[in-house]
């Protein structure tokens, strides 16, 4: 029988100073809520901090300054919402501030949110691939080329709001929202579909299939799906090649940014855990003992040069370290 290695209390100690000493608010509530018996309602205030008054989030991303609301930093405050043990109901104020927001930003003629930075992220301190870009997206009259260009990465996570909140939305703009990434797996995923792997886009020269971020999201929104037959049936294809967006080569993962099958499958409650059981658990064990003597685990590339980019590090760091250590818990890996 496989030896199960898990996080000793020193190391988790370790850890958690990481965190208190260089993270923020936010990150050292999501601390205190999953290991130290803080309430959700605490959480959820610390959160809402974050929330502006048209209902979108800002300053959850360390990758740039930019401390306005955005849909990025709206579908990652979803990620906090989507791993609470019990979920905030749909009457709850900020739930229902983030739901408005969500949906007054979708735009139906393109099947989708379209860009999810504000320009003002710009104006500040910001990693490469976090850039605004000039221009906007063209309305697509055709539905087949709305499913083949539908980006799943960060969209799909706010797809997966929606269909959480199903309550919350108009059934016709439920509809909607849900079909464009339901007919993109059953498309683009499935290998009995002759479109399997030939979306009509790529991110940074992968294709969908490839990007991990898309299968983070699609997670999630098959996860928050109220219809389960229809879960069921996009779950059975997300199993079918959930490894060629993990980086399986972990000598490759310590040289650059790149993601391990546990940076993909976060949860055994994932969909598509039961097909990459053994993988993702031999991850789990590498990332153990990855951890730095100061307790954290540090990133494998680098922001930029000067001293914001230092400090942005330092809080991007030390909430990857709370991330890592959820994520261990949830699959009992703490002492």
């Amino acid at each position: 029988m496989r030896t199960v290695l898990r996080l000793t209390q020193e190391n988790f100690s370790k850890a958690r100073d990481f965190i208190f000493l260089q993270g923020d608010d936010i990150t050292r509530a999501w601390f205190r809520y999953c290991f130290e018996g803080s309430d959700a309602d605490a959480f959820m205030d610390e959160l809402a901090k974050h929330q502006h008054e048209n209902g979108g989030f800002g300053g959850l991303i360390y990758e740039f300054d930019y401390q306005g609301p955005c849909l990025k930093c709206t579908e990652h405050a979803f990620r906090y919402i989507f791993y609470m043990k019990k979920k905030p109901a749909a009457e709850h104020p900020v739930v229902q501030r983030m739901v408005n927001y969500v949906l007054e930003h979708y735009r139906p003629e393109i099947g989708r949110w379209g860009e999810l930075l504000e320009p003002g992220v710009n104006e500040g301190a910001h990693v490469l691939w976090w850039t605004y870009p000039d221009g906007d997206v063209t309305p697509i009259a055709d539905f087949d080329e709305r499913v083949s260009r539908y980006k799943p990465n960060g969209e799909a996570g706010l797809a997966a709001i929606v269909a959480m909140y199903a309550e919350l939305v108009p059934q016709e703009l439920y509809q909607d929202i849900i079909r464009y990434p339901v007919e993109h797996i059953l498309r683009y995923y499935d290998e009995a579909s002759p479109l399997f792997g030939k979306s009509a886009r790529s991110d940074h020269g992968k294709n969908d299939i490839e990007t991990p971020y898309n299968l983070k999201c699609y997670q999630q929104f098959v996860k928050c799906l109220p219809d389960r037959a229809l879960a069921d049936r996009l779950t059975a294809i997300l199993r079918q090649n959930p490894t060629a967006c993990m980086q399986l080569d972990y000598a490759a993962w310590e040289n650059g940014y790149e993601e391990l099958p546990c940076d993909v499958v976060e949860t055994p409650d994932s969909v598509v855990y039961p097909a990459v059981r053994k993988v993702v658990d031999e991850s789990l064990d590498y990332l153990i003992k990855r951890q730095s003597p100061d307790g954290a685990w540090h990133l494998t590339w680098g922001f930029g040069e000067d001293e914001r980019f230092r400090r942005m590090e330092r809080l991007y760091e030390a909430s990857y370290t709370m991330q890592i250590l959820a994520r261990l818990n949830r699959f009992g890996r703490i002492e």
